[in-house]
């Protein structure tokens, strides 16, 4: 009887063994199989920038407009198309298009105005929409070309500004847009419009007033339960209320009560903000405490852009504040004071009460007590008899 657990045992260790022994060399086939499956397509694949493969169908798109160079075989070292004109005054110039791709391209060139969205970025107007200002002022030779492969076609342009075109600066674009399509045959089809372009700005002599504003300034504190952090929101924008395009610095602070920094840092840079152009920002600041009030204070220093050269305005600074109420400090401070109150009147209580009274020797109460402790009542001066007539005795 005692045999047949020990044969059990052992042919569940035996068993065990085996399965382990087995598992090892499948486990390693299993890894070099896995390993070859991701070397394999790996090694194959054709990097992001690499040409795609002969006869694959695919082809390379790309492509780039420039301001036109020195250098034919070079790409422009002119940022962009920058001029300084007389208001009714024509210029010229070329832009370049280059195709990189390795099949030609069909290209619709054209200019729109320039903007700034929300966030501050330039930003050019879609192809659909009519340009109204220095999208306006220019022509360019061609509006449609089809380029070969890995091929530069030059373009040449030219801007024409109004006689009553006001001063300072205005901002545009040249683009190479091409169109493709998002669906499949039989589908229902999208037309993007892929586009590159060169920034164009165009400064008209006359008076310059280069000015950067400050406005709708608000903060908003929101407490925890803990009052050492709280979260501090900060909105405002900033319009460029001049004629010049303007890039600017922040700087922003926060002080409690007393004038004391307890938070800082810099805000973000603004680059090429184009008159009239409004920026929409909002910063947000951790672990502020609450310290009754909290004044942030926005400071703006104007620099010039890129390709300016007056002199920039002067920085200013912008203030607001908010309360910041410790709610939890009152809450507790509150609640202490109650306590306090509780436990002053219960001590009043228990010092007020009259002690009792000893009793009387020799069971007899005190002067004018009886012996239960009753008060007793004085007896008459005249004391009646009951006779008959009433008499007094």
């Amino acid at each position: 009887m005692l045999l047949a657990p020990s044969r059990v045992c052992t042919r569940k260790r035996y068993t065990v063994r085996v399965r382990r022994s087995r598992a090892i060399p499948v486990l390693l086939l299993a890894t070099c199989l896995l390993a070859a499956i991701a070397v394999g397509p790996a090694s194959a694949q054709q990097a992001p920038n690499d040409p795609p493969a002969p006869n694959s169908g695919v082809h390379l798109e790309s492509w780039a407009l420039a301001p036109t160079g020195t250098d034919p075989s070079q790409p422009s070292s002119r940022p962009n198309l920058t001029y300084t004109v007389d208001p009714g005054s024509t210029v010229t110039d070329s832009v370049s298009l280059w195709n990189y791709s390795d099949v030609a391209m069909n290209f619709h060139v054209y200019a729109t105005d320039a903007y700034n969205n929300r966030s501050g970025e330039f930003t050019l107007l879609p192809g659909s929409a009519k340009p109204k200002d220095a999208g306006n002022w220019i022509v360019l030779q061609t509006s449609y070309l089809t380029v070969p492969a890995r091929t530069r076609v030059d373009i040449p342009i030219s801007i024409t500004v109004p006689a009553g075109a006001t001063p300072g600066d205005h901002a545009a674009g040249v683009v190479a847009a091409s169109n493709t399509s998002t669906g499949d045959q039989g589908s229902a089809n999208a037309v993007i419009e892929r586009r590159t372009g060169s920034r164009v700005y165009v400064r008209v002599k006359g008076n310059v007033n280069p000015k950067l504003v400050v406005e709708n300034l608000t903060t908003d504190y929101s407490g925890s339960f803990n009052p050492l952090d709280g979260k501090l929101g900060v909105d405002y924008t900033v319009r460029n209320t001049g004629n010049v395009r303007l890039s600017a610095k922040q700087q922003l602070e926060v002080k409690d009560v007393l004038g004391r920094t307890v938070a800082s840092r810099n805000g973000k840079l603004l680059e090429d903000i184009l008159p009239g152009a409004t920026v929409t920002l909002h910063e947000e600041f951790t672990g502020v405490p609450a310290a009754l009030r909290l004044t942030t204070s926005v400071k703006l220093i104007p620099t010039a852009s890129a390709g300016s050269t007056e002199a920039p305005p002067a920085s200013e600074t912008y203030s607001s504040s908010a309360w910041a109420i410790p709610w939890t400090v009152l809450l507790f401070a509150l609640l202490a004071f109650l306590l306090w109150r509780i436990y002053r009147r219960y001590r009043a209580r228990a010092q007020g009460a009259p002690p009792a009274g000893p009793a009387g020797a020799g069971g007899g109460g005190g002067a004018g007590t009886d012996p239960a402790g009753a008060a007793r009542q004085p007896e008459p001066a005249i004391r009646f008899d009951a006779r008959p007539g009433g008499a007094p005795a």
